[in-house]
C-alpha cells in the first residue's frame, strides 16, 4: 500500500508542476489582457468629466488659466458667455479665467493639444 501511496505523490507532483503551473497562469494573464483590449471606458473615445481634472472656475493657484492652456478654443457663445470655450480634455463649456489639472502651457514648444 506505501509503494502505491508514493507512486501516486510523484504521478501528481509530475503533473502539477510549479513550471507547470506559472505557464498555466502567464497564459490565463494573456488571455485576460487580450479579451480585456476591446473594452474601454467611455472616456477614452470622449472627453472627461470635469470632475476628472477638478475643473475650478478661477485661476490656479500660479495664475494658470484656460486661456493660456494649450486645449483651449475660444467661442463666442456658451455658458460663460463671450469668455466661452472648449476644451479638447473636457465636457461643456469652460471659461478663459477657469483651470483644471489638465492645464498646458500653449506656449511650450514641445505642448500637444490632447488627441493629436
Amino acid at each position: 500500500m506505501l509503494d502505491q501511496e508514493v507512486e501516486l505523490d510523484q504521478k501528481v507532483e509530475s503533473k502539477c508542476s510549479r513550471r507547470a503551473a506559472l505557464v498555466k497562469g502567464a497564459q490565463a494573464l494573456a488571455a485576460i489582457g487580450i479579451l480585456g483590449a476591446g473594452v474601454r471606458p467611455a472616456v477614452a473615445k470622449g472627453k472627461a468629466s470635469k470632475e476628472d481634472f477638478y475643473f475650478q472656475d478661477t485661476p490656479g493657484d500660479d495664475g494658470r488659466t484656460c486661456s493660456g492652456c494649450i486645449n483651449f478654443t475660444p467661442k463666442s457663445t456658451g455658458l460663460y458667455g463671450k469668455d466661452s470655450g472648449d476644451c479638447a480634455l473636457l465636457e461643456g463649456d469652460v471659461c478663459t479665467h477657469c483651470y483644471c489639472q489638465g492645464w498646458t502651457d500653449k506656449n511650450d514648444p514641445n505642448a500637444k493639444r490632447a488627441g493629436t
